[in-house]
């Protein structure tokens, strides 16, 4: 009943499969961990980079609220010579 070469044969096959199997999956392990420590290294960079952001949004809204009060101040002047002009020419002026 024993077949002899052929199943010697196809044996050794299964023994080859199963080492071509074996070191295929030891790379795909290390492929992985590989790729673990890509993305590890890409989420710190986010990280920094949000912490970068927040920090250049916090300065945006710094400079806003300075430009808003200088804008106030701005208007404030504009509004007291436009009074004064007013004053001078209506008031101070003697146009005949």
């Amino acid at each position: 009943m024993d077949a002899g070469p052929d199943t010697s044969a196809r044996l050794a096959r299964i023994e080859q499969l199963l080492e071509e199997g074996n070191r295929l999956r030891s790379q795909a392990i290390a492929l992985q961990q590989e790729a673990l420590a890509v993305q590890k290294s890409l989420v710190d960079e986010t990280r920094a980079n949000i912490v970068k952001a927040s920090t250049v949004n916090d300065q945006a809204l710094e400079l806003q609220r300075r430009g808003k009060n200088a804008q106030k101040v701005i208007l404030g002047i504009v509004f007291v010579l436009v009074i004064y002009l007013s004053y001078l020419l209506f008031f101070r002026l003697n146009l005949p």
